[in-house]
Parts: C-alpha cells; sequence; structure tokens
C-alpha cells in the first residue's frame, strides 16, 4: 500500500471515528464559541485524530500558541536558510516544520533541480507530467530537509503584464485546477505538504470586488481542486477581497473554504499578509513568518503569544479558537508521520538523474510551436549543413526566470544547445555566434587605478590590511577564489578608453558583490533583500539577467553610459553562508565588442543555410515592451541577411513579435529548466514532437485584455480606481479598488465575448505531424458528468502528441440571474500516436463543468437543457460537435 494510500484511508477513519464520536466541531467547520465535543475516552474532540486530540488534552496555552506563530531559525552551520520556520515543542515530541519557496522547484540555501516553468508545466496540458513535477518537487524537499513547500501556484493569468502572472497555470480555471492538484499529488507522494497559494483573487490587484458566481467559478476552482486533492495547507494571500483582507476574511475562509469545500488542512499567511490578531478568528491558522523569514528579514508580528493571551483575556478570542488552529496544524503533522518520528531536517543529496528526466521531458512536452512556415523545422539536412546558432541562449541553457521565486538550478546539468546540437549531429556545419555577451571580458589592468597607482586597492574588512591588485579577478577558473568567509572592498578609478554605453558585470559567489561607479550604487549580486543573500547563499542564477556567467558565477549587469576618461569606482564583497570559497571578478563589455558582436552574429547569418535566434524575456517584459537588450531589432536583422531564420523563445507570456512575417519557425521553449538545452535540441532536430499547447491567450496587443481596459472599463485594470473613479497608477494604492465587472469572462472567455481576434487562441500549438479527428459519441458518466469518445489518427508521417480539448457551449435556456461563457474548457487529454495508428480517445467531464453557481441559492445548480460540445484542437479550431442535453 503506498503512503498516500495510507494517508487517504487514514483521514476516511479519523472524520468515521468523529462522526461516531457525536463531535459536532470538525475541522472544516465551527460552533459558537469554538466549543468542543467529548469523545468516550473523555478526550475533547478537536481533529478527530486521537493522537492529536490526546495530544491537545495534554497541551497548555502557551505550548497552542507556539505552534501557531512562525519564528525565525536559530542561525547554525545546518540552517538552510528556508522561507519560514516553525519551533515545535521537542518535549512534547512535536518536530520543528521547515517550510521552503517555490514555484517551480525547491529553494533553500543548496542549489537544487531547475525545473520547467511552471507555465510550461500547463503548456504539457498533461497532469501526468504535472505529477511528476510535483514528485520531483517532493523528493528535493524531502533531501533538503524541508517539510513544506509553498507550492503550487494557482492564481489565474488575468493581466499578463502582472509581474508574478509567469508563475501562474494560465488563464483557465479547468487547467489550472487539474494542473496544480496532479503537482500536489506528486509532492505529497513523497511524504511532503504541499502549500497552495494565493487564496484567493490574487491576480495582479489589491483590492478586488468580485461577485460569487465570478468567485466560485473561476478563482476558486482551482483551490477546491486542491482540496480534493488533499493539499495539507492553503496561503491566504496579500490582497482585499470585497472590502477585507485575504487572511482575515471569514467569508472566503471559513464559509466557503471550511464549510463548503470541506477543507481539513492548516491556513497560512503569506508571509506579512498577517493584520490583526482577529484574523484567527476569520480562519487563519499559522502566521508565517513571525518575525523570522529568510535570512532572518524581519516582518509583522501579530500572533505573538503576549497580543494573543492579551485578547483571550477581554474575551476577544476564545482559547477554543488557538485549540482548533493548533490542531489543525497537528493534524497534518501526524497525516504526513511528523508525529510518528518521520521528520527528517538532515541534508542528503537530492535524485538529480532522476529528475533530470523528468525535467527533459517537461521540457520537450511544453514546447510549443507557434509558426512553420515551410516546415522550416525540424531543421533538415541542408539546413544542419550550413547552420548559424545565434543568442546567449544558444550558448548556455536559459533554464529559469530571472525573477521570482524559484529554484535557480544546477549548473553543472546545464548544457547549451549548440553544444548538444554538436555531439547530436556530427556532421552538422554549426557556427554559433552570441550577439550579446552576457559574461563579457575582465577589466583589464590598464584601465583601473588607484591615488594614480595601478590597479584597485583591496582592503581586508576583518583586518584593515590593504593591497593593490591589477585586476579584479578572484575565481575558481583562475585558481585565484579567495577565502571562505572573508570581505573585503575595493577602490579605485575606472578609464574609460572612449565614451559610449558599456555593460559593466560585478559576478561573485560565496558571496554578494555591490557595484559603485561615481558614487551611485549600480547592482549587489546576490542581494535578495538589500545586500543580503535572500536564501543564505548566493546561487549561480542570482544575478539581474537570464544567465550566469559561462563558468558559473552570478552576474550582475548595468548598462551605463560612461564619458571617456576617469571614473570613481568601489567593489564592497561579503561572504554568504555557504561556507564557499569567495570568487569576485569585475568584467566588461565595451561600445567597440558590443559591435563586434553584433556583426559576427549577422555575418554568421549571411553565410549559413539557416539562422536560429535564441530571444528571451523576464518577467517585466509585456505585449506593450521590447524584448529586453535590442533583441527585436537583432532577431530583424538576422532575419534580413537570411531568410530561413528561426526563432527560439525562452519566456512565459505573451510577448510583442514585431519580426514575426519576417522569420519561418517560431518554437516557444518556455523556460525549460536544467535539460533545457537538450530538450531544445531534440526538437530542433524533430526527435521529439512539439506538442504543447498555450495555456493563455496571445493578444495582437494588449489592449485586447480584459484587465487593460482602461478608457472604457477603469475599474477592470489591475491598478483600479478611486472612489472618484479616476484610474488609479499603481496597484498597490490601498485606496484604489478593482472590480472584476466583466464577471466569469476572462481570458478567452472574454476574447469570445467581446469578438476579439487574438494572434495565436488558447489551447494553441502546431506540431511536425497532422490528426484526423471523427467517430465522437458521448455517454453520461456515474458522477453525473459526461465522458466524450471519438477516434484520433496520425495521418502524418512522424509520431506526435495531441492535447484534445472539449469545450462547452451555454445552455440554450440560460438561468435567470446566471452567466455563462460562449465557449468554456469542460475537459482535455494528451494522446501519443505514431504514424498512421489511431486510438480511441475518452475524455470525462466532470459534474461540475455542467454546473453555475446559483448566487439566489448560494449553491451549485445544474444547466440544464440542450448545449453544444465541441472537440476541438484549439479553442478557436473546432475538429467535431455535437448537441447534448443535460438533465
Amino acid at each position: 500500500m503506498s503512503r498516500m494510500t495510507r494517508i487517504r484511508r487514514s483521514r476516511k477513519r479519523t472524520i468515521a471515528a468523529t462522526a461516531l464520536a457525536g463531535a459536532t466541531l470538525m475541522l472544516g467547520g465551527t460552533l459558537p464559541a469554538y466549543a468542543s465535543a467529548a469523545s468516550p475516552s473523555g478526550v475533547p474532540v478537536v481533529t478527530g485524530d486521537p493522537r492529536v486530540d490526546a495530544l491537545l488534552a495534554r497541551m497548555t496555552l502557551n505550548d497552542k500558541l507556539t505552534m501557531i506563530e512562525g519564528e525565525a531559525e536559530a542561525a547554525s552551520s545546518s540552517d538552510q536558510y528556508q522561507a519560514g520556520y516553525l519551533p515545535g515543542i521537542p518535549s512534547l515530541g512535536i518536530p520543528s516544520l521547515k517550510l521552503c519557496d517555490g514555484p517551480p522547484g525547491v529553494i533553500t540555501k543548496q542549489n537544487s533541480t531547475g525545473m520547467t516553468a511552471t507555465m510550461g508545466v500547463a503548456a504539457t496540458f498533461s497532469q501526468s507530467d504535472a505529477q511528476a513535477n510535483g514528485a520531483v518537487i517532493g523528493r528535493d524537499a524531502k533531501a533538503l530537509g524541508m517539510d513544506v513547500v509553498l507550492e503550487p501556484f494557482v492564481n489565474m493569468d488575468r493581466d499578463t503584464s502582472w509581474s508574478r502572472g509567469f508563475n501562474t497555470f494560465g488563464e483557465d480555471p479547468l487547467l489550472t485546477g487539474q494542473t496544480g492538484a496532479a503537482e500536489i499529488t506528486g509532492i505529497q507522494s513523497q511524504g511532503e505538504m504541499a502549500m497552495v497559494k494565493h487564496y484567493i483573487a490574487y491576480d495582479g490587484s489589491n483590492n478586488v470586488i468580485v461577485d460569487q458566481q465570478t468567485l466560485h467559478e473561476i478563482y476558486l476552482q482551482p483551490f477546491a481542486d486542491a482540496v480534493q486533492a488533499g493539499v495539507s495547507s492553503v496561503m491566504c494571500s496579500y490582497n482585499l477581497i470585497n472590502n477585507a483582507q485575504a487572511c482575515g476574511n471569514s467569508d472566503t475562509l471559513t464559509q466557503i473554504l471550511r464549510n463548503e469545500l470541506g477543507f481539513k488542512g492548516f491556513v497560512t499567511s503569506d508571509w506579512g499578509a498577517t493584520h490583526a490578531t482577529i484574523n484567527l478568528n476569520a480562519g487563519l491558522d499559522m502566521e508565517m513568518p513571525g518575525g523570522g523569514g529568510p535570512s532572518g528579514v524581519g516582518f509583522p508580528s501579530y500572533f505573538t503569544k503576549s497580543a494573543i493571551e492579551a485578547d483571550i483575556a477581554n474575551g476577544t478570542i476564545q482559547e477554543s479558537r488557538v485549540t482548533q488552529a493548533a490542531g489543525r496544524i497537528l493534524y497534518e503533522y501526524d497525516r504526513f508521520g511528523l508525529l510518528s518520528g518521520k521528520s527528517k531536517h538532515t541534508v542528503t543529496p537530492e535524485p538529480t538523474t532522476a529528475d533530470e528526466q523528468v525535467v527533459q521531458k517537461t521540457g520537450q512536452d511544453a514546447a510549443t510551436l507557434l509558426k512553420n512556415t515551410g516546415n522550416a523545422l525540424p531543421l533538415s539536412r541542408n539546413a544542419l549543413s550550413s547552420l548559424a546558432m545565434i543568442g546567449p541562449g544558444a550558448g548556455q541553457t536559459i533554464a529559469t526566470d530571472g525573477g521570482g521565486e524559484k529554484s535557480g538550478g544546477l549548473v553543472s546539468q546545464q548544457t547549451g544547445t549548440v553544444s548538444v546540437l554538436k555531439a547530436e549531429a556530427r556532421n552538422a556545419n554549426i557556427t554559433y555566434a552570441v550577439a550579446d555577451d552576457m559574461t563579457g571580458t575582465t577589466v583589464p589592468a590598464s584601465a583601473l587605478s588607484h591615488n594614480s597607482q595601478p590597479g584597485l586597492l583591496r582592503t581586508d574588512t576583518a583586518t584593515g590590511t590593504t593591497q593593490a591588485d591589477s585586476q579584479l579577478n578572484f575565481t575558481n577558473s583562475n585558481h585565484a577564489a579567495l577565502p571562505a568567509g572573508s570581505n573585503h572592498t575595493w577602490t579605485g578609478t575606472l578609464t574609460a578608453p572612449v565614451a559610449g554605453t558599456y555593460w559593466l558585470n560585478i559576478q561573485s559567489l560565496g558571496g554578494t558583490a555591490n557595484l559603485t561607479v561615481d558614487g551611485k550604487s549600480l547592482t549587489t549580486v546576490g542581494g535578495g533583500f538589500g545586500s543580503s543573500p535572500r536564501y543564505g547563499a548566493v546561487h549561480a542564477t542570482d544575478g539581474n539577467g537570464p544567465l550566469p556567467t559561462t563558468d558559473g558565477i552570478a552576474n550582475g549587469r548595468t548598462q551605463i553610459s560612461l564619458t571617456a576618461g576617469a571614473h570613481t569606482l568601489s567593489v564592497t564583497e561579503t561572504a554568504d553562508a555557504s561556507g564557499s570559497p569567495v570568487q569576485v571578478r569585475l568584467n566588461w563589455v565595451t561600445p567597440a565588442q558590443q559591435q563586434a558582436n553584433t556583426d559576427a552574429a549577422i555575418d554568421a547569418a549571411k553565410k549559413a543555410s539557416t539562422a536560429v535566434v535564441f530571444a528571451w524575456a523576464n518577467a517585466g517584459t509585456d505585449l506593450s515592451s521590447s524584448l529586453p537588450e535590442g533583441q527585436d531589432q537583432l532577431i530583424e536583422d538576422v532575419a534580413k541577411a537570411n531568410p530561413n531564420t528561426i526563432v527560439v523563445l525562452n519566456t512565459s507570456e505573451p510577448i510583442a513579435m514585431p519580426w514575426l512575417d519576417s522569420v519561418k519557425s517560431v518554437l516557444e521553449m518556455w523556460y525549460p529548466g536544467d535539460r533545457g538545452g537538450y530538450a531544445t535540441a531534440n526538437l530542433l532536430l524533430g526527435k521529439t514532437d512539439p506538442g504543447g499547447k498555450l495555456p493563455f491567450t496571445w493578444p495582437q496587443s494588449i489592449s485586447q485584455e480584459v484587465a487593460h481596459q482602461s478608457a472604457t472599463h477603469p475599474e477592470r485594470t489591475s491598478a483600479g480606481v478611486d472612489a472618484s473613479g479616476n484610474l488609479c497608477t499603481s496597484s498597490t494604492t490601498s485606496t484604489c479598488t478593482t472590480t472584476y465587472s466583466e464577471g466569469i469572462n476572462i481570458g478567452y472567455r472574454y476574447f469570445d465575448a467581446t469578438s476579439e481576434t487574438p494572434l495565436y487562441p488558447f489551447g494553441y500549438g502546431l506540431s511536425y505531424t497532422k490528426f484526423a479527428y471523427s467517430s465522437l459519441h458521448t455517454f453520461p458518466a456515474r458522477d453525473g458528468g459526461l465522458d466524450v469518445t471519438f477516434r484520433l489518427t496520425n495521418t502524418g508521417t512522424t509520431q506526435g502528441d495531441e492535447v484534445s480539448q472539449i469545450y462547452l457551449g451555454a445552455p440554450d435556456n440560460k438561468p435567470a440571474g446566471a452567466q455563462f461563457a460562449g465557449k468554456a474548457l469542460a475537459g482535455y487529454t494528451r494522446t501519443s500516436l505514431d504514424p498512421g495508428h489511431s486510438a480511441t480517445v475518452v475524455i470525462h467531464v466532470p459534474r461540475r463543468q455542467l454546473q453555475y453557481w446559483s448566487t439566489s441559492t448560494s449553491r451549485w445548480a445544474t444547466a440544464t437543457g440542450t448545449r453544444m460540445l465541441y472537440v476541438s484542437s484549439n479553442e478557436h479550431t473546432d475538429q467535431l460537435s455535437t448537441q447534448i442535453t443535460v438533465h
């Protein structure tokens, strides 16, 4: 019997035991004053778990208060600098609890697997891929001594310009919910708790006004799926919902989450999202980080023992509510064996080989082919005979997005596509041109001086001793790394040979490094909070760009205009907690070097039969902005030099592509993770089919999106409007409100409702082969839903994957007061077929997809009558259709 099977059976037994005991207070509900019933043994029934209830009966109020507020972990060599920490009560057999950040991956002081971007996981439209990714997260968390992972992220991608939208699973609640639930199943199969976030309607706005039908059908569905999957914890968000703080909202936390969904785990605040002790009464169970946090950064604390004891004394909070909150947390402790000796806080090796196999498969399955004129992909023998690979992402692997809460990956596992292609296609003639050299070259001694003397003056912070260094270049690569734990500053003069725009790169590992020029601080590489590493140690991918240096050092890059001549310069290096040798280097790319790199790329494109340009965007790039660092112009220039130009994208949201008509093919690789070089090479060579589909609608312009109707619907924007209805300028302004007046019509539903034509529809993606659909049938399912069957045939010449999607039209007779989308995703599956082969595909449409939330009765109701059902290859391309009757 698997561990998760035992967990599920245990939950059923505890529920039954509670019912037999006559308990009316469960973790999913409340009684007045948070009263508890008594079991036959005399132990009050709080959770229905006999071990936990007995433990609660022994605990003092002080003990229980210890269980609901996070603290900073005492610094030690074993501290992983994870996101959160609960001290536990060892004398009662309650171990501490360690919470680590994500997604994707696991983030602590240690390096860990760099995983495919969350949007890429959604693009697989594969629950098996999502579950496998969850298992990787769970395995890595267990290896690194963690107990709870703060993922998955299941908010809606309502506003693609939102800086955190790239972390979502897209715009559709069914796809998001099923992907998130599968990840949770994978995480928790490894004995790790998952914490789904951010509850609820946390989609880019600060104060959200949303009606109950929309709240239930769109924003709640992924959380309902998470609860159904048995998620251990729910993280409440920073925003307000209908004017109440998310972590103090009794409607969403108690009425909906507990009473409607039956959630039995514990609710944790986002870091700093608690606003009062009485948030406890609304349904918040645990405050994080409670004055702690990654690297010990402080946040406001409300669930302090003194504050809650005072509220108990004055009657504001009942002690039984504290007991209930502690019980919910301990219930999950027991469910995952932490009260039975299964707590593991030692760091052991991660199962890298198994992890990276999942990463490569996910990266390949996620790949989405947006354009392929003349079958330019896969690369032909002629293309390989003279191929130009252009861009830093071709030589290195852009594994993960440069921003956000994610594992940066294992640089040792990251091999660039150029190297993989040369190894896999040995007869190929491949030229590589970096175009945009992100590593640069070490600033020469001729450009550095101090007090009219050669070199920079180095000062040892601990001893005050000084010496001159001809260059700032202390790395493993040149066998000159500085001792672990050492701290230094360098001061002097940087002399620019000519006026122009320079890239100045401060690069470090084993410590942070700040670069200041002419008295202005330009960047602190590795500084996650101020000047300190966010998770204790600087990671190779902790720079401010998409790539570490070519020798695996964190890269802090700044583009700056310098006049010819002298400029004051200082570098301050501070050791981190890794215990690794300190590496620090000052590199640059001069104007002449930049021009030479660009010229070399264009020349390589001119001489080649085919050119492949690798482009990237960070979390701040959207449809209203250009690709960073002049990449749009580079692509235009390459395409002008070579009509057979292919673009490989590493992005996570829709971007503007002004060069689209000039190129033959566009392959969206998202951020494919550590094995992205291998995944990309396999797709370019046609060893695997790009079967991924867009998890969002790709607009022609950002003005088509629901959150960007500032002229006609300013209330829908993420910034919102003030009390006078005027458009606000920032989504963080507390007095501004965003109203989801579009109701359930977000994403493709909004495009359909407004007759807008996107660049690419939701669910879109091309293939190297072709598929035919036939023989559609529908049958009633046991759960009250539908089973849809049809015949799928690969009519092409290569193996390929097809994502088949089921959409439901609105009912012919719409119930009064309810809103329905013109089409809504109701089911999907991914099928792999060899050429000439067929399969009978079965897709289940859950009963919930046939229902709507009735605001008049506050319950789910079935939309009876006739409606259309479509079998589609994307939201705009219906392959089969039929009319169904719902009873």
